[in-house]
């Protein structure tokens, strides 16, 4: 087993479906690969069962349904299997991931679009495009002092937050970062997703403090990709992040 390097397993990647765990930098951070049955599986550590490596989505060969954990089987993978009477062990829904309009969020409409006003209305902001690692970091700790409790995807998250941080050139991440009183109070992250007209929206982080403004940084990110159709925001797992 190797580790995933998108520069030398790009072909790879272009057979994966759209998603938030597809992307270049994800796998990148956290997939490996082997060979089973002629095949490239790409696979990643269990967070709970850290033997256990599954295929984070299923695979294209008959040969390797079988004796093969799926972390993110979609309901037609389900389906296909019954068809080929495969025995399913273990079926276990742990989320959902949403595909969103980029349209939506830019010209956002009800509750949407009311919280993004409230934030407007209530304060003197300002809107930058980079920032120094240093003030990142301060902000990072400064939210992450606000939560009440970590969940068991805590730690990765903040890994990836880490990954993320030191490869924003590398990746082309794009940032938004809110500024209220020369204080950072909110940041949005997010890149484009290789060979397609779609994009994933990254960490989203926020001073709880400040009403509407989880809103307004969706809206402000999704402006900036403003010319790609549609986006995935992870999945609701456990926790927001």
């Amino acid at each position: 087993m190797k580790k995933f390097v998108s520069n030398k397993h790009s072909k790879l990647q272009k057979n994966l479906p759209f998603s938030y765990f597809s992307t270049n930098l994800y796998l990148d951070f956290s997939a490996y690969v082997f060979d089973r049955n002629g095949e490239h599986l790409v696979v990643w550590q269990d967070i709970l069962y850290p033997n256990e490596f599954p295929c984070i989505f299923m695979p294209k060969k008959k040969e390797n349904w079988t004796r093969c954990s799926v972390a993110l089987a979609t309901k037609e993978d389900i389906e296909t299997i019954e068809k080929e009477n495969i025995e399913i062990l273990v079926n276990k829904p742990v989320g959902n991931e949403f595909f969103y309009s980029t349209e939506n969020f830019i010209n956002p409409k009800g509750s949407f679009k009311n919280r993004v006003k409230q934030f407007v209305s209530n304060y003197e902001y300002l809107l930058i495009y980079n920032c120094d690692k240093k003030r990142i970091i301060e902000f990072y700790n400064f939210w992450k002092s606000q939560r009440k409790h970590e969940n068991i995807t805590f730690e990765e998250s903040e890994a990836f937050f880490n990954f993320c941080l030191n490869n924003l050139d590398k990746y082309d991440i794009k940032q938004v970062y809110v500024e209220v009183k020369n204080k950072i109070v909110g940041l949005a992250w997010g890149s484009n997703f290789p060979g397609s007209n779609n994009w994933i929206g990254l960490h989203l982080k926020v001073n709880y403090q400040h009403k509407g403004l989880s809103r307004f940084l969706h809206h402000e990110r999704a402006k900036i990709f403003e010319k790609y159709k549609e986006f995935s925001l992870c999945t609701e797992v456990y926790d927001k992040g």
